[in-house]
């Protein structure tokens, strides 16, 4: 599902000024939502 995805390159790039602010925050809610759901289910 997350091969060759957006969400782990905006983890990997979080820390560098030109990647957008706004992608990165939108991955880590994603990372959190999908942590959540792994210890819920």
């Amino acid at each position: 599902m997350n091969f060759n995805m957006d969400v782990g390159d905006a983890w990997e790039h979080a820390d560098m000024p030109e990647y957008p602010e706004k992608m990165t925050a939108l991955a880590y809610r994603f990372g959190i939502n999908y942590l959540l759901y792994s210890m819920t289910h």
